[in-house]
């Protein structure tokens, strides 16, 4: 076990109390914690619910060597959650839950590059045995391929600038080089606003490392088929662009229908799997924010299978 296991012991998961609640109703049966993390949910769940088997799962081989003891938890992105399932002849689950978030370990190591604020190597690899990094990112991709991500990933509208400003600054080694060259890229502003941009971009290129939107649209339709009658799918997303993809998928499995609503009639014969939860959506309370402002853009969404 790594010696920096106290490390994971110091932070709270993101509306705990609020996921808790929800999971009251799941029916008895293995839950799964597709984003174990420090495993500050999975240790608060685990301690109430004990109707529900609870699995962990984490494509951070660092958190799974730092997990507790007595918690199962296994090194597997979520988008190979399923595979697990059928290797160990596991048909049905009572549920899942998603966190999207960055885990506050990953950004407050110094050596993983996911964070501006603290200077080390470009990495941003959740699963360090991968070979793609933020380095080869930043130093291999081609020019439209850079802005597509910081538009697309980002959602900044200096991409441009700031991926030609990339080119010709390379090679850049580190998260301090990479933020000069933001620095550099755009209009002199109001920091407050400059400091937005460094965080998309730097947003940007972990999604592109990680593959994270792929990994959420594989897991979640893979996933879906799994759940048994009264299971619950739980998501915590912490960004607009995963908060869509959650949002679309949701509406696609509670709504049946699929044809144009322009169309009287039906073509589709497709029949909603899932209702919604008993809200839409729900964030973080302010107290919560005041607590852990990581918290302050988290978006809680559910659905339960009929």
């Amino acid at each position: 076990m790594n010696t920096n296991r106290a490390e994971y012991l110091t932070h709270d998961g993101v509306m705990t109390s609020e996921v808790s609640d929800i999971l009251t109703d799941a029916p008895k049966g293995i839950f799964v914690d597709a984003t174990y993390g420090y495993g500050s949910h999975f240790k608060y769940f685990s301690d109430i619910h004990n109707h529900l088997n609870f699995i962990g799962f984490d494509r951070d081989e660092e958190a799974v060597e730092n997990s507790d003891t007595t918690h199962e938890v296994i090194h597997k992105n979520f988008s190979e959650i399923h595979s697990y399932f059928k290797l160990h002849n596991i048909n049905s689950i009572s549920g899942i839950f998603y966190d999207f978030g960055v885990s506050s370990h990953q950004l407050d190591s110094a050596y993983r590059g996911f964070s501006y604020q603290n200077d080390s190597n470009l990495d941003m690899r959740m699963d360090r045995s991968q070979k793609l990094s933020a380095k080869d990112v930043i130093n291999n991709y081609e020019i439209n391929d850079l802005i597509s991500i910081f538009f697309n990933f980002g959602e900044e509208q200096h991409a441009k600038k700031i991926a030609t400003s990339i080119i010709e600054n390379r090679p850049i080694n580190t998260t301090d080089e990479l933020v000069n060259v933001i620095k550099l890229s755009i209009p002199r502003q109001n920091p407050k606003y400059t400091k937005s941009s460094i965080r998309r971009i730097f947003q940007s290129i972990r999604i592109e490392v990680n593959n994270e939107l792929n990994e959420i649209v594989t897991s979640l339709d893979n996933i879906k088929n799994f759940i048994k009658t009264g299971g619950i799918m739980i998501f915590l997303t912490y960004h607009s662009i995963e908060d869509k993809i959650i949002k679309k998928f949701i509406d696609n499995e509670v709504k049946g229908c699929l044809c144009n609503p322009k169309y009287a009639i039906c073509t589709c014969t497709n029949i909603a799997q899932f209702k919604l939860g008993e809200y839409k959506k729900r964030k973080p309370s302010t107290s919560e924010i005041q607590s852990n402002t990581r918290s302050k853009s988290a978006v809680l969404r559910y659905m339960v299978k009929i």
